[in-house]
């Protein structure tokens, strides 16, 4: 995947993974579905993401091919944490307690890490599109410096889009579970971005239930019964 200029990136409708814009690399991971990424900065390429390009909520993709074939594994921006490694030496970590390490020990300047949940893979065609999404825990470990790439909004929407032209959202009890505090946020930014993708009266009503089922989820795990 090239990097390539900002111009490059304004029809962000596009339905190819070509020339899309690498984002950062993966450290280190928490566990089969949790991966923590280190955003490109100017030492590392010449077009770095801006703040909107990999902030909460940002789909992102790897491409990798897998025994011939070529594979896209999808994923969704959901915390970011800042490493400044001449303060705390000991190790930042994502939260206070006996909540999971975060950032690599290793980290030797000031960089932003994101954290990246997958939500499911799909194949590339000879075309750059994708094609047969699944929402399925993916099989396939990521490895460390594998590229993640800021996801089109076209792609995103075949990534979300079934065999019989409906809405597939069949991660989200994964996704709320995995983000933790942060789950019901970053899936309510999702759907926002589906809103715009899916215009369809249809389309709308079925995210209209999806939303109110994940504000319903989070009142109740804190408690609150609206």
């Amino acid at each position: 995947m090239s990097n390539t200029t900002s111009s490059d990136h304004s029809d962000s409708q596009t339905n190819r993974i070509t020339d899309c814009l690498a984002i950062g690399s993966i450290v280190s991971s928490n566990n089969h579905m949790d991966y923590t990424v280190e955003i490109f900065n100017e030492t590392d390429r010449e077009r770095v993401p801006g703040p909107a390009e990999c902030g909460f909520g940002q789909p992102v993709f790897i491409h990798k091919t897998i025994q011939d074939t070529e594979h896209v594994i999808m994923g969704v921006i959901y915390d970011t944490h800042l490493v400044d490694p001449d303060q705390g030496r000991s190790g930042p970590r994502l939260a206070q307690g006996d909540q999971k390490q975060f950032t690599p020990g290793y980290v030797e300047e000031r960089t932003k890490l994101a954290g990246v949940a997958l939500l499911g893979t799909a194949e590339v065609t000879d075309r750059g599109c994708i094609e047969n999404p699944s929402h399925q825990m993916p099989r396939w470990t990521l490895d460390v410096e594998d590229v993640v790439e800021r996801c089109p909004d076209g792609v995103t929407r075949a990534f979300h889009t079934g065999s019989d032209g409906g809405i597939l959202i069949a991660y989200m009890e994964r996704l709320l579970d995995l983000a933790g505090p942060l789950g019901a946020e970053v899936m309510l930014v999702l759907l926002e971005q589906l809103r715009e993708s899916f215009p369809v009266d249809e389309h709308q009503r079925v995210l209209d239930v999806i939303e109110k089922d994940v504000r319903w989820q989070s009142s109740v795990d804190r408690g609150v019964m609206r």
